[in-house]
């Protein structure tokens, strides 16, 4: 049919004679220019007096390589678990490419009807527009543009690939080159539509059957064009703009909602139907006429469109652009961005991937359990409450790590200009737009007790409570980090009660700080900081860890994401799983994602791995399991097996509570992110208290959520602690004799027994009394952690057989007390007579008062010491 006119011609009729002469007229334009003024340009090189045949040669420019990106940008969209709870969508332009086939046919009529309605008739320049572009523009003031809807592609194509420069400068220049009003650019557009239509001519053939798919180089042209075009700010393809505008996918567009965006495009903003809907309205009716004029639509049709107000037909649908328009989880839609700009996964160009790649990932969120988290943490503390507290929550799955649910009762504003908003996840670290972290308080006592059992000592051992100043030369580090702490470190209880010997497990069970930081003592910091480290934790400022001993009480600040997953350890046997916040991450039709050296994209895996001894986490489980009967967290019940620990930082700063069932483990953290506030003598969610502690803010919040969030598991128990890690083993016994009463409760203590302080006193000449002259067992004996060693005090007041012999001893016989060498003493009826004492007994006398070391003053055998 020549060379401006498509075979699709067919499906609309013959070519007319006018048709045919107004092409050839064009073709003769189109010529000369291409000829004359091409000449002196950087193209093909061409003579000025060169042929026709010449010159139509030189329309044909070879493609550049912008023609071979086939992809546009397209949006992204986060999903929680299911793959159809939409989170967030992403993009630079939004974008959703659709095949031709998933496009109405009345959006494909309209937008040819108003752009080129000869666009079957032509190959790619339209002659016939041009000289009747040109007439119409010399008749008249206004200016009328030609470009086919192939010229308008070209002209995005080429703007698309310019925008996508990740220089600067060279992308500012490429844009220019692309939109700049020249007719320099002109003559290179007809020549490369020329060229495209031909390429695809010769790859989809030029006949277009009545199959909604794409079967020929024409129908190609308009699936690019309808994805490519601009229907709005930031808008661009039909699918996104009948979202937006109507709320129905392209394919369900009706004739009427079909002329609305095909009427945009000629200028986005200013026939923006959200900003200027009456100017849209007139523009639509304009695509209505031309319709109409076409025959596309009929004249009842066309009446009764044009007098429908534009705002009736409206059924605005705004994605949820950005986390922020996220209600259900936007602080988790933010640590996934983040972890797709960090991840290693990504090789650097996930941000890109994100915002151009039209990305469908799917999350390990349960959008069932993340409502029940969102709802817990503002019924606990409302964002407007007076106190100012903030709180965040974050559950994980026990035996992957998957992230199941996170949240605060704040909103997220990325500007933290919006009442209670802010922009910071108080659940993750700083890296993962985090705050600094917070003191855990006694939260992180597990990660001490992990490494007691785990050095061979048991639940039973028995610590002191009893306040004292531990200095710093009684520390050991073999670490180079720990070497040289020479301060002196002393703690409190919060209860006088507590300042007693006590059981591990009793110190586990009520948190005694004091007993403790006694564990800590006997243990190498470098191994309480290594075991630390393996079950997970890190500072949420990205620091080193402190190798000092006030790690016992949290002075390491932590995020509650990281506390989850220390405690996810114990709850998982030992084994830790990294938290995993993405599933899958495919294109938007289910390919894979690939980088630019054609890497395929594979999320973060489940990453699990043993790093504490499984005997080790069940005792540290069995612990915890007390807490929650009897100690700290008995009023936190959820109906089920559940272990874990409150936290209260010094002052009362941060209160926590961690704790998990055998399937989920759930950390919340409740404070100040801005400053370590003391929360005393204040009203929290209407209630006043004069302390507040982890048991009291966090812990409710805690046991309202897995309440609910636990109601789809069974119920079940953790696996039994073994004896040798609630007992332990034989341990032996200290030499106390000549130790001070205090020095020898701290020795009996720290070996893992119970003291016991003898009502018998013991003389020895030489002596003064109340040291401790005797002990039993005797040192270096065995026995089972947790047993009584007693000791015995000196007087210096003589025992009573020495003035009064009781009756019925045996005379040959020593009393068991007696401190002397040979017995009898040589010189004993000499300097000392004690009445009723013979030294040759023919008989024994009556025993009024029991055998030798049975009377008044006597005092039991057993090792006397030195």
């Amino acid at each position: 049919m020549g060379l401006f006119t498509a075979d699709r011609a067919r499906r609309d009729g013959r070519v007319t004679i006018v048709q045919f002469v107004t092409s050839l007229a064009g073709f003769l334009l189109l010529s000369i220019m291409g000829g004359v003024l091409v000449a002196g340009l950087a193209l093909p090189a061409v003579t000025v007096g060169g042929q026709a045949v010449d010159g139509t040669a030189t329309l044909f420019e070879s493609l550049p390589a912008e023609f071979d990106q086939t992809e546009l940008p397209q949006a992204s969209s986060i999903y929680a678990s299911d793959g159809t709870t939409l989170l967030a969508t992403f993009y630079t332009q939004n974008r959703v490419v659709v095949p031709l086939e998933d496009i109405s046919p009345w959006m494909q009529k309209a937008q040819v009807a108003v752009e080129d309605k000869r666009f079957w008739l032509h190959n790619g320049v339209d002659g016939e527009g041009l000289l009747s572009a040109a007439y119409e523009n010399l008749r008249s003031t206004e200016t009328r543009g030609a470009s086919t809807i192939t010229q308008q592609l070209v002209k995005n194509t080429l703007l698309q690939a310019a925008e996508a420069i990740s220089d600067e400068a060279q992308s500012r220049a490429a844009v220019q080159a692309a939109t700049e009003v020249s007719l320099v650019r002109k003559i290179r557009e007809w020549r490369l539509a020329l060229a495209y239509e031909e390429r695809l001519n010769g790859i989809y053939g030029t006949v277009c059957s009545e199959d909604p798919k794409v079967d020929c180089g024409k129908e190609q042209v308009l699936q690019q064009y309808l994805n490519i075009a601009q229907y709005g700010p930031s808008l661009f393809g039909v699918e996104a703009a009948a979202q937006l505008y109507f709320g129905v996918p392209a394919k369900e567009l009706t004739a009427i909602q079909a002329a609305t965006i095909a009427g945009i495009t000629q200028n986005p903003t200013q026939w923006d139907p959200l900003q200027h809907p009456e100017q849209s309205q007139t523009r639509r009716n304009v695509v209505l006429k031309v319709m109409r004029e076409q025959g596309l639509i009929t004249l009842a049709e066309y009446v009764t469109y044009i007098n429908t107000p534009i705002e009736s037909t409206l059924n605005v649908t705004y994605p949820k652009f950005s986390c922020a328009a996220s209600d259900l989880a936007p602080f988790f839609c933010q640590y996934v961005t983040k972890v797709i700009a960090n991840d290693p996964a990504f090789n650097g160009e996930g941000v890109t991937l994100l915002y151009q790649g039209g990305l469908k990932i799917v999350t390990t969120l349960d959008a069932r359990m993340q409502q029940e988290a969102r709802d817990a943490v503002r019924r606990g503390v409302p964002a407007e409450d007076p106190s100012g507290l903030e709180d965040a929550l974050v559950a994980l799955d026990v035996g992957t790590g998957n992230i199941l649910a996170m949240a605060q009762n704040r909103d997220f504003d990325p500007t933290s200009k919006q009442p209670y908003s802010t922009a910071i996840n108080y659940a993750v670290d700083r890296e993962y737009g985090g705050s600094r972290g917070f003191s855990p308080g006694s939260s992180f006592k597990p990660l001490v007790l992990a490494q007691w059992l785990d050095s061979g000592r048991s639940l039973s051992q028995v610590v002191s409570g009893v306040p004292r100043t531990w200095e710093g030369s009684s520390w050991r580090a073999s670490c180079p980090e720990g070497a040289g702490y020479v301060s002196p470190y002393k703690v409190s209880n919060s209860l006088a009660s507590e300042n007693v010997q006590m059981s591990v497990l009793t110190a586990t069970t009520l948190s005694v700080n004091t007993s403790y930081v006694a564990m800590t003592n006997q243990l190498d910091l470098c191994d309480v900081r290594d075991t630390a480290l393996a079950l997970g934790f890190s500072r949420a400022d990205g620091k080193d860890f402190e190798v000092v001993p006030s790690v016992t009480l949290g002075s390491q600040n932590a995020s509650p994401l990281t506390m989850a997953s220390v405690y996810q350890t114990f709850a998982n046997r030992g084994i830790n799983c990294e938290p995993r916040a993405i599933v899958s991450i495919t294109k938007l039709d289910g390919s894979e994602v690939t980088l630019k050296d054609g890497t395929v994209v594979e999320p973060p895996d489940v990453k699990c791995s043993q790093v504490i001894r499984s005997e080790v986490a069940d005792g540290v489980t069995y612990a915890l399991t007390n807490v929650m009967q009897s100690g700290t967290g008995k009023r936190l019940g959820i109906g089920r097996p559940a272990a874990g620990k409150t936290g209260t930082a010094q002052d009362n700063t941060h209160l926590w509570f961690i704790g998990y069932t055998p399937q989920v483990v759930a950390a919340v953290w409740s404070g100040s992110a801005d400053a370590d506030i003391p929360l005393q003598f204040t009203t929290i969610n209407g209630k006043y208290q004069q302390y507040w502690y982890g048991a009291d803010v966090a812990g409710p919040i805690w046991q309202d959520f897995m309440s609910t969030a636990m109601e789809p598991y069974p119920g079940v128990a953790f696996p039994a602690a073994s004896d040798a890690v609630i007992n332990g083993a034989q341990l032996r016994v200290p030499s106390v004799v000549g130790l001070t009463e205090q020095e020898a409760k701290w020795a009996i203590n720290d070996a893992g027994f119970q003291y016991a302080k003898s009502s018998e006193v013991v003389y020895r000449p030489g002596v003064a009394a109340g040291q401790i002259v005797q002990q039993q067992p005797a040192a270096d004996a065995t026995m089972r952690a947790g047993g009584t060693v007693t000791y015995y005090m000196s007087t210096d007041s003589l025992p009573g057989w020495w003035t009064r012999w009781p009756s019925g001893w045996d005379p040959l016989v020593a009393p068991s007390d007696w401190w002397g060498g040979a017995w009898p003493p040589a010189d004993w009826t000499k300097n000392n007579p004690s009445r009723g004492w013979d030294p040759n007994p023919t008989e024994p006398s009556p025993d009024p008062g029991g055998g030798p070391g049975g009377g008044s003053g006597g005092a039991p055998g057993g090792d006397t010491g030195p």
